[in-house]
């Protein structure tokens, strides 16, 4: 069934795990056939304890309906930490897409899984009747994992049909990785726990136990039997070949591909389920054996529709006796399969099938029969042996590729060196097509950093999108129609991105380790720039800082030659207020005294108003005296509140001024700083001399007010009005009292403001006080 125009999201823990990665490379083989697209969410184990692992796991976050139409997930490998019920709650909010699982079970999905259960059973069941086994030592999987407890369930369950108790010490928990196998080894040999035969629950374990048992000087199969689970490839080349259970993963992913797609076009949910195969090797005690079963009568339900025509082929030719014909379309036939599942051992298996049917439907004699099958089997065991040198020669070619890249990476912090030296990196390993997207502030806000090929449309770069789009609108959406790789950048337990590359790799176990050399290399190039950024912002906090101090230091320059001017000022307006009239009323008092003592000595008598009115002007020249004291007296001076020292003061400016003066300052108007207080008072001084000599105000007033503040603060305002004629302007620009008022104003960390026109002067004064 052909799908155009199809996007499928696929879940994966990790690429660097042969179960995995066979299952993958299926789907991702089948996706192309039916031109499908496809986009790998390289994630994690759900529920890990380990910070780069759970944030891994945003991966699956970004798939959604906006960017796939279904979605397969290989459950067994991320559920490590979770129960079937916790994997049903977290894959609920896909629940409206058609949805198949791999190796588990799930709830309102369609699923693929295996019945392994006779097979480890049949296992068991041969250690203890053919090598006499006794003493087992089980390693199982996580505990919640349902494929593990079903295992366990079926070697205890044979083990006890043949009489045999397990110690529940020998019962040890495992994480599926070979570093369980060899810890598992290391504790029982540490704690001196005897066995005779070590059954792992999947393949990785069993291989980390041979090396750990190998590295202890025990003897497999000599001293200790070991068997796996799984059949993955690298148990055939074990030292010694591992004995196991073969899971059928590349018809499982095939399977997954061809119900997913059903499923996409209106069909029904679909439960399938597959049988597994013992296979013997050495690792149990067994000698070594051809790869294939003699006898074998028909072709295995996991030989495709191209392999089954190439058997059909290889028949009619066998039949002929046709040899050179036959080893042409045979090895076409095992090239096609290494393209496909690189599983060519299955043609052992096919070519048993093709033997015994030759025999029964063929005159061929039977040595023409015995060359041609030995001719056959010679090829495709140097098909094999080449087809894994090739391999080999492939992953070293790309593991030297990825050292040229940790060399050009790791070195790198600039972004812009980082983004040139990753396309030449990523052109090492064949791939030159590929997007890096960086998460802003908001997770679900991300933006286009980055891509391997050029970009004919530049805005792409500058917008940002949201991140389930995977990539920006602006590109359409035919990218969708190829099958791509999303690897999530994480730092600890920070996501920083994720990186959109196609499938290709001959090694998919190096996208695992692309990715955390680009997530370390991409976060140390946004730490750099975090540092560059706040290096600029420094320098300009120093830059206008220093500009502050600058203007700071000629303002206070400035201040102190105005202070100077202004003392200067004074003292000449307080001479020429003496002079003017103090001194006047003291001549005019001298020459009334000296005209009463010319009275005197004429013995002429003194009249008595003159003597009043010599009185009088020493009185007036006394209150003249206080005034012009008050002025100069420190205010502290005065032991009384800052309204009553208003009120004196415009007492003494009614003595000399015809004026209404009316002070609405509030009693408890207070400034705590003295000094603050002191220059509010010179102010206030200041704007009433003002009001009085240059507005000529018929009506003054003194007021006060208080703001209290949401942030604890309190606003004192002072205020000074008049209805007079405004100040001159020549005063308002270079007037000396205006100058002293704002160089008060500015000590006192206070806000003058003052407002004059023909319709009169206001001055106010705010002060914020924070509470104590």
């Amino acid at each position: 069934m052909q799908s155009k125009h199809r996007c499928i999201g696929i879940f994966t823990a990790s690429l660097d795990d042969e179960y995995q990665s066979a299952l993958w490379h299926a789907m991702e083989q089948e996706a192309k056939k039916r031109n499908i697209g496809t986009i790998s969410f390289i994630g994690s184990r759900l529920g890990s304890p380990i910070a780069s692992e759970a944030s891994s796991n945003l991966a699956y976050h970004l798939a959604s309906e906006q960017n796939i139409d279904g979605l397969i997930i290989i459950a067994s490998s991320l559920a490590t930490f979770f129960t079937t019920v916790d994997l049903n709650k977290f894959f609920s909010p896909w629940s409206s897409l058609p949805r198949v699982s791999i190796g588990m079970r799930m709830q309102g999905m369609s699923d693929i899984t295996v019945e392994g259960d006779e097979g480890i059973a049949s296992l068991v069941q041969h250690l203890i009747e053919v090598h006499h086994r006794r003493r087992f030592a089980i390693l199982k999987g996580p505990e919640t994992h349902e494929e593990s407890i079903r295992r366990l369930s079926a070697c205890i369950q044979e083990l006890q049909a043949h009489g045999i108790e397990v110690d529940p010490a020998l019962i040890m928990p495992g994480t599926f990785t070979d570093v369980a196998g060899r810890e598992a080894v290391r504790y029982l040999l540490d704690n001196h726990l005897t066995f005779d035969c070590l059954v792992c629950l999947n393949d990785w374990m069993a291989q980390g136990a041979l090396e750990e048992l190998a590295a202890s000087g025990l003897r497999v199969p000599d001293d200790v039997s070991v068997i796996g689970f799984d059949g993955l490839d690298p148990s055939r080349y074990t030292l010694p070949p591992l004995t196991t259970v073969v899971q059928p993963l590349y018809e499982m992913g095939v399977l997954a591909i061809d119900v997913l797609d059903r499923i996409m076009a209106g069909g029904e949910e679909e439960h399938i389920t597959l049988p597994c195969t013992a296979v013997i090797r050495e690792s149990c005690g067994c000698n070594p054996h051809v790869s294939y079963t003699p006898g074998l009568h028909e072709l295995p339900s996991y030989a495709t529709p191209a392999e089954r025509l190439a058997v059909q082929d290889l028949l009619r030719l066998m039949r002929l006796g046709d040899y050179h014909q036959m080893i042409f379309r045979l090895n076409r036939a095992l090239d096609a399969t290494a393209s496909e599942s690189g599983s060519m051992h299955r043609w052992n298996e096919y070519l048993s099938v093709i033997e015994y049917k030759t025999s029964v439907e063929s005159d061929l004699s039977s040595k023409t029969q015995a060359m041609l099958t030995g001719a056959a089997r010679a090829l495709i065991g140097d098909k094999i042996g080449r087809f894994q040198a090739a391999k080999r020669v492939a992953v070293e070619c790309s593991f030297d590729s990825l050292r040229k890249v940790s060399a050009m990476l790791s070195g790198t912090f600039e972004l812009e060196q980082l983004m040139i030296n990753l396309k030449q990196s990523l052109h090492l390993f064949g791939i030159h097509e590929g997007y890096l997207v960086k998460f802003l502030n908001r997770s679900d806000q991300v933006q286009l950093l980055m891509t391997i090929q050029d970009l004919e449309d530049e805005q792409a770069f500058s917008s940002t999108f949201p991140a389930q789009e995977i990539l920006p609108p602006v590109l359409g959406k035919t990218w969708k129609q190829r099958r791509w790789v999303l690897l999530p950048l994480v730092y600890m337990d920070e996501p920083l991105g994720y990186f959109l590359v196609p499938f290709g790799m001959v090694l998919p176990a190096l996208y695992d380790v692309l990715q955390e050399q680009v997530s370390s290399t991409f976060k140390g190039s946004l730490l750099l720039s975090q540092i560059r950024k706040h290096e600029k912002n420094l320098e300009e906090q120093v830059r206008v800082r220093t500009q502050d101090l600058l203007s700071e230091i000629k303002r206070r320059t400035e201040l102190e030659q105005e202070v100077m001017e202004i003392s200067t000022k004074t003292m000449e307006r307080i001479g020429q207020d003496l002079h003017d009239d103090l001194c006047q009323y003291l001549l005019g008092i001298s020459l009334l005294a000296s005209s009463a003592k010319q009275r005197l000595g004429n013995k002429e008598g003194i009249i008595a108003d003159e003597l009043e009115s010599i009185s009088r002007h020493l009185n007036e020249a006394i209150s003249k005296i206080k005034t012009i004291s008050r002025g100069l007296m420190p205010l502290d001076l005065e032991h009384s509140s800052f309204q009553k020292r208003l009120e004196a003061l415009v007492a003494d400016s009614l003595r000399y001024a015809q004026v209404e003066i009316d002070v609405n300052v509030d009693p408890l108007f207070h400034i705590k700083d003295p000094t603050r207080e002191l220059n509010l008072f010179r102010i206030v001084q200041e704007a009433l001399t003002n009001a009085i000599k240059h507005s000529h105000a018929s009506h003054i007033e003194i007021s006060s007010s208080r703001i209290d503040g949401e942030e604890g603060e309190t606003t004192l305002c002072l205020t000074v009005s008049d209805d007079g004629t405004g100040l001159p302007k020549k005063l308002q620009k270079r007037g000396l009292g205006l100058r002293i008022m704002r160089n008060r104003a500015a000590m006192a960390d206070a806000e003058l403001t003052i407002q004059s026109n023909e319709e009169g002067t206001t001055v106010s004064v705010l002060l914020k006080e924070k509470h104590a």
